[in-house]
């Protein structure tokens, strides 16, 4: 099944949470900063003009840290000739100057800043921007797990930027000037129920992060959002009065709570969100016992649990409703519990990506050939699975897509592999 987009636009700190971080250096080098095509892992710039190189070494020389190899920055080309489209900056050292070198930059459609010193100003100038699409203002990922290593795009070293947040909710008035705007991220922002009044005149904004308390007033105005279905919500205790607020939201159809304490009362309220069709809930400590209170909605078709603590057995009460995808990325399945996944039967979709505790022996005891009704099968960063699998994965040839990456799989095995279920792309 193709979940739609706007089910996972839920800010970079979701797209990118299964990736594999950076490598770090010992010692605190000098790092030098290249032109972009030398050193941008997601595409290549190609030949651009002085002041565009400038204004990027510019913003890459505030990603410099102590102890990294690379700047902390994130520049994707995409075309041809390739154009500057996503833009990540970390860090205090980024302000509302260099927001105003964006002007160079008329294609960007993805900006994300964390922890920042950029104010209403440099956001309103980001606004400016012709293409711009999606943005976001988010604390940094500081996710980390034992045994696992922090995921790509999270610093858990990074000491935290007190002199923040100093974006407001007063910056929704300049995003309804927007013509392309689809997704705004105020999670690392001063937001008040008030302020969202703007967000009716946003009339191609599809999703909404916020940092504020939901209540009457708040669910007033995102209904007033005529397109606006996705909300992101989290790094505090999240309480089941909220949740029964959204549930008065007839639009809302996809739900992430990020980084947040949720109690019993919570986790059973959220099965009065009858709308919503996709629920993220990603680092917020749960357990096996935990899902005995997630009872879902008829309309829940995704459930996200990336990075909690699950080990398995409480998938029994998961599988009682009727899910279509199930993402547990960072979870602490291994080869026994893996057998609590057979229970899941209407899956589609499945990623156990990072639960390191899965090895050839899991993959080789057969649940997961028995689950012939997948399609989509992750098993990525599962160092424990090699080549001695392969023969087991090619019993796979009912899926459309494997992913493998990050699995201590050889080229040899893999070509092999793909060869016996060429009905399936297998990536690694």
């Amino acid at each position: 099944m193709k979940f739609p987009k706007r089910y996972l636009q839920t800010g970079a700190a979701l797209f990118v949470s299964s990736l594999s971080a950076f490598a770090a250096t010992e010692a605190a080098p000098v790092v030098k900063v290249l032109p972009p095509h030398q050193y941008n892992p997601f595409g290549t710039a190609g030949e651009t003009s002085p002041e565009l190189l400038a204004a990027l070494n510019k913003m890459s020389e505030t990603g410099i840290l102590a102890g990294r190899r690379n700047s902390l920055h994130l520049f994707r080309w995409s075309g041809t000739p390739p154009k500057l489209t996503h833009l990540g900056l970390w860090g205090a050292k980024v302000n509302n100057e260099l927001m105003s070198l964006t002007a160079l930059m008329p294609d960007l459609a993805f900006v994300s800043l964390y922890e920042t010193s950029v104010d209403d100003s440099g956001v309103e100038t980001l606004l400016k921007l012709p293409s711009l699409r999606y943005l976001t203002f988010a604390p940094i990922e500081r996710y980390e797990k034992a045994g696992f290593g922090a995921p790509q795009w999270s610093y858990p070293t990074i000491e935290r930027n007190n002199e923040r947040p100093r974006v407001t909710g007063k910056v929704l008035k300049a995003c309804s000037q927007s013509k392309t705007l689809e997704s705004i991220d105020l999670s690392d922002a001063k937001v008040d129920s008030k302020d969202l009044e703007a967000l009716a005149a946003c009339l191609k904004l599809g999703s909404v992060g916020l940092p504020n308390i939901i209540d009457q007033e708040t669910v007033k105005h995102l209904q007033a959002c005529r397109r606006l279905s996705n909300l992101v919500i989290g790094n505090r205790e999240v309480s089941a009065q909220e949740i029964e607020q959204l549930a008065a939201w007839k639009g809302l159809r996809s739900l992430t709570i990020i980084r947040a304490h949720l109690s019993r009362e919570t986790l059973l309220a959220l099965s009065k969100l009858e709308t919503v069709e996709a629920l993220h809930l990603a680092d917020c400590g749960l357990t096996d016992e935990s899902l005995q209170s997630l009872k879902g909605s008829p309309k829940l078709t995704l459930l996200d649990l990336t990075r909690n603590e699950i080990n398995g057995p409480g998938l029994m009460h998961v599988s009682k409703l009727n899910l279509k995808g199930l993402e547990l990325t960072f979870n602490n399945l291994n080869d026994l519990t893996i057998k609590h996944l057979q229970q899941l039967g209407s899956l589609e979709t499945l990623n156990i990506s990072y639960n390191t505790g899965i090895t050839n022996t899991g993959i080789q005891n057969g649940p997961l050939q028995s689950m012939t009704h997948l399609r989509k099968l992750e098993l990525r960063g599962l160092k424990k699975v090699t080549d001695a699998s392969c023969e087991d994965l090619g019993k796979l040839g009912f899926l459309t897509n494997l992913g493998i990456r990050e699995t201590t799989t050889s080229v040899e095995a893999v070509a092999k592999l793909k060869a016996a279920m060429p009905k399936t792309d297998v990536f690694k």
